[in-house]
């Protein structure tokens, strides 16, 4: 029986069926799909309650909604996606406009490597009845000494030309810029896992910041200076770096008053030694204590010498910092680390009054005597540990400290003197913060809040100053 093959358009009609079905399905697949962090956002945006949004270019997690609601009093929507173009930012400002929201403030996060100026004004130009407040990026130190020459350029070009338009944008919008701030970019302890985002309580102090009263808005009068600042303070990051010593085998306990103590964070001064170099500290400091023991049942630095030493908190406020900074050291004591203690005290002490000295070389009751009795209960117990004491710091109120406070009539300048007769005495390291920082009235904003209390730039030098010791 002769075989009968299947005719060759049998053959090749299926095939062409399939191809035709394939290249149907091909544009299918290659269609764009809005991510599900995106839909997940638009949808919220309909369906929520709020007054206002945070968009942003960069990430944005650790800046929580409970603080916009606690501190600005306003119900916040914040975006999961990390928005990576114009025209995302777009579809979201539309969805905002058209989803029946209250939302009549917009927070932009914006990093002028992905957007300009001029691409945002045309974008926000669509809004006027929206306030626009605008928190530029913040790279770190470290990011910028490690782009190479060619980034590094276009980088600061980028960040330079939007600062210079800044204050062009709008009547409804302002711009906000920390690029500059040594406190916040030198500092690794500010910054968490994710490149370039800030810690939860660093998210938390930009946004307290970005405001009309912190100094960080860019204005037409300080644009050109931000923008020539910022290419001197990048070109010395990468031309002159600084170095910090290693200390992660060390352990630095530090006792004192508020300038020590008010501070907890990473802007600390305890925080940036820890981000700086590594070490293990313990922030033991705390708000309105002096050294001397002038009552019996108030916080000095003998009360507090003795509770660390014993590792007793029955004489020690549950509700204080020095409470929960001992709490943190007993529950797990560093171990193989070396010891430096650090105490910084004498603001308190002239406010008080207290006495700066008495026959009784180890009289609590006086500033000296409180100080030397520390010294010596700590030797005696830990006679390797390393002490390092403080002169206080410069105040502006009260005439600059020269104003007696009581019937001592000593001046601020009297217990910085004792101090460091002490300090030689004794055969502490010292650090005189008093005599060696020129505060004036001229420059006293830079250095204190409060004509008494230290700036996060303030803090960060303090800190510094303390690391350089241990090169």
């Amino acid at each position: 029986m002769k075989k009968t093959h299947p005719s060759p358009r049998y053959i090749l009609l299926p095939a062409i069926i399939l191809l035709i079905l394939g290249a149907a399905a091909i544009p299918f697949y290659l269609l764009p799909r809005t991510p599900r962090a995106m839909e997940e956002d638009l949808s919220r945006i309909s369906s929520g309650d709020y007054n206002a949004a945070f968009l942003s270019t960069y990430p944005i997690e650790t800046y929580q909604e409970e603080d916009f609601s606690y501190y600005r009093g306003l119900s916040l929507f914040k975006a999961s996606y990390c928005i990576p173009s114009l025209s995302v930012l777009q579809d979201y400002m539309e969805a905002i406009v058209t989803s029946g929201s209250n939302i009549v403030i917009v927070y932009l996060g914006l990093d002028p490597d992905l957007l300009s100026a001029q691409e945002v004004q045309a974008l926000l130009a669509q809004y006027p009845s929206v306030q626009f407040e605008i928190i530029l990026s913040y790279p770190s130190a470290q990011h910028w000494q490690e782009l190479s020459q060619d980034a590094y350029e276009t980088s600061l070009a980028a960040h330079r030309s939007f600062l210079l338009a800044a204050p062009g944008l709008g009547a409804n919008t302002a711009v906000y810029f920390y690029g500059t701030q040594e406190w916040l970019v030198s500092n690794p302890g500010n910054y968490g896992g994710t490149a370039g985002q800030l810690t939860e309580p660093m998210a938390r102090t930009v946004m307290l910041h970005s405001d009309r009263d912190h100094g960080c808005q860019v204005t037409g009068d300080n644009a050109a200076i931000l923008a020539e600042e910022l290419a001197a303070f990048t070109g010395r990051l990468r031309n002159a770096p600084v170095a910090f010593p290693d200390l992660a085998d060390d352990c630095f306990i530090f006792f004192g008053d508020s300038v020590i103590g008010n501070f907890t964070d990473s802007t600390s001064i305890p925080g940036v030694v820890n981000g700086l170099t590594g070490a293990t500290v313990y922030n033991l400091g705390q708000s309105g204590t002096c050294a001397s023991q002038l009552d019996a049942t108030m916080l000095s630095l003998p009360l507090v010498t003795k509770a660390f030493l014993q590792g007793d908190l029955s004489a020690i406020p549950q509700d204080s910092n020095v409470y929960q900074g001992l709490s943190s050291y007993l529950a797990d004591p560093p171990t193989g680390k070396a010891f430096c203690f650090v105490i910084n005290f004498g603001i308190n002490d002239y406010f008080a009054d207290a006495p700066i000295s008495s026959e009784d070389p180890y009289d609590v009751a006086t500033y000296c005597g409180a100080i030397r009795w520390s010294v010596d209960a700590i030797r005696a117990n830990m006679p390797k540990a390393r002490i390092l004491l403080c002169a206080p710091t410069p105040i502006t109120r009260n005439e600059n400290g020269t104003e007696p406070q009581g019937t001592t009539g000593n001046a601020l300048a009297d217990y910085a003197d004792a101090l460091l007769h002490l300090a030689q005495e004794l055969d502490t390291d010292v650090l005189d913060n008093y005599h060696e920082l020129h505060i004036t009235s001229e420059n006293e904003t830079w250095f204190l809040s409060d004509k008494v209390h230290p700036t996060h730039a303030f803090r960060y030098l303090l800190g510094t100053r303390i690391v350089e010791l241990f090169r």
